[in-house]
């Protein structure tokens, strides 16, 4: 299993570059991240501990242990929680892991799960969030609703075996994706948003709803059919020290879905998609369930090949804010290692961000923003991006733009600041349009200093 990657990701040729530059004090974000971490802390359990093996599970990857670990959950949640202990092993699950109260699963180190490619096994639906709108799909590999104090640790390899069997819903699904947007735009009552059998929406791995008091730690988790991480509704989260390796379209690393009080923090990604993303719900649907994603801090991370690396939206119609990210490496992006994305069908809005010490070695583009995304279907609700902040980046290499900001003429993205970015390659002129009210200082591309007129 791949630990994490080291913490100091700056490395001494770019401190050269940092050093030069005039550093702003900032007692007002250091004492914002401080807070924030404040309300943050792991969950407590009872000091019980009991061996799954003594439930009926088996380390025997062709034995099906899914009943009996959930047993053993319900079992030791109803007397009063502690901690599930898996020896190490080879262990299978024909269908998913559904967490209670007041538990921790615990892997000792060189342990394998792995997971059935049956969509029957994912039976009976379960309420989740799918792309911001709510409905009834196939539950998640591992879930939870309205539970608190939950932890998954150790060096665990969780195995979704996905490829070649529900990763390949992906070119099946478009005729649900649509149907489930009707039903969010036309706010069909949620008891009939009906999915599962006969429908090809693809599950998260974790997706865990309406949870307060988690951890997830050193845990790594590859090929997986869609989204790998997915907390929604859910407050006081840790992610650290976690390791995602699943490259099929779509494949987000860790999804932050209307959600406050995050830490991720140490992790490391190979994803096919956005290594981390915040998000806060779709359209209509985010609306009515007005929930932001806000008071989150992402630091130490490390993406080694990512389609995008980190990502505000589009699903943002609720808000994010208060969003602080420190040190960020990313060695190989496909398309946008820094993006921002919506589209006037959203609202919402992205505010008091702050991004600060970014390496990225090989990007398409370093810095993304666009009010006008994909999928827009006539709506009249332009996002609002504002007080946005990205300092301290250095990338090697763009193949197209460094910087790429677009927002609408009627609807201009204002109150951003961008200093102290250094891009020493780029393969296109980069473009700023309808911006307002915004800082761009100290910033080199092709060795020559830039200067954009907002």
């Amino acid at each position: 299993m791949k630990g994490p990657f080291p913490i100091l990701f700056l490395f001494i040729a770019h401190l050269a570059f940092f050093a030069s530059c005039t550093l702003p004090t900032q007692p007002d974000r250091a004492q914002r991240i401080s807070e924030i971490l404040e309300n943050i802390s792991p969950p407590r359990f009872a000091e019980r501990t009991i061996s799954a093996l003594d439930y009926g599970v088996q380390a025997d990857s062709s034995f099906d242990s899914q009943p009996a670990i959930n047993e053993a959950i319900k079992m030791l949640s109803d007397s009063g929680g502690g901690t599930l202990l898996f020896p190490k092993g080879n262990y299978h699950c024909k269908g998913p892991i559904l967490l209670d109260n007041d538990i921790h699963l615990h892997f000792e180190d060189g342990t394998t799960l792995s997971f059935s490619q049956d969509p029957a096994d994912y039976l009976p639906l379960q309420l989740v969030r799918w792309e911001g709108i709510e409905c009834y799909n196939y539950s998640p590999y591992i879930y939870a609703m309205h539970k608190k104090n939950i932890a998954i640790t150790g060096q665990v390899i969780f195995d979704a075996q996905a490829a070649g069997g529900l990763a390949n819903w992906r070119i099946l699904q478009n005729p649900d994706k649509d149907l489930l947007r009707l039903y969010g735009k036309e706010q069909k009552p949620l008891e009939k948003r009906i999915f599962g059998e006969g429908h090809h929406l693809r599950m998260s791995f974790i997706q865990l709803m309406h949870c307060e008091n988690i951890l997830i730690e050193d845990i790594e988790i590859t090929n997986v059919p869609f989204w790998v991480i997915h907390p929604t509704y859910c407050n006081n989260l840790t992610i650290r020290n976690v390791h995602i390796d699943s490259y099929s379209i779509n494949n987000d690393g860790i999804d932050v879905d209307s959600s406050e009080d995050v830490l991720i923090e140490n992790c490391t990604f190979r994803a096919g998609d956005d290594a981390v993303v915040i998000k806060s719900g779709r359209d209509q649907d985010g609306w009515r369930v007005n929930k932001p994603s806000r008071n989150i801090v992402i630091r130490n991370c490390f993406a080694s090949e990512v389609l995008h690396g980190l990502a505000f939206g589009s699903e943002m119609s609720a808000g994010l804010e208060h969003i602080y990210v420190d040190n960020f490496h990313m060695k190989y992006v496909q398309q946008y290692a820094i993006q921002f994305k919506s589209n006037p069908d959203r609202g919402g809005y992205i505010r008091n961000v702050s991004i600060d010490g970014i390496f990225i070695d090989d990007a398409q583009t370093a810095i993304f923003f666009t009010n006008d995304y994909h999928s827009y279907s006539g709506g009249n609700a332009p996002s609002v991006f504002s007080d946005i902040t990205i300092s301290n980046v250095v990338c090697n290499q763009a193949r197209e733009m460094a910087i790429d900001i677009k927002g609408l003429s009627h609807k201009p993205i204002q109150s951003i600041e961008l200093k102290n970015i250094m891009v020493k390659r780029e393969g296109e002129k980069s473009t700023i349009r309808h911006v307002m009210l915004s800082q761009f200082s100290n910033i080199t591309i092709d060795q020559h200093a830039a200067n954009f007129e907002p």
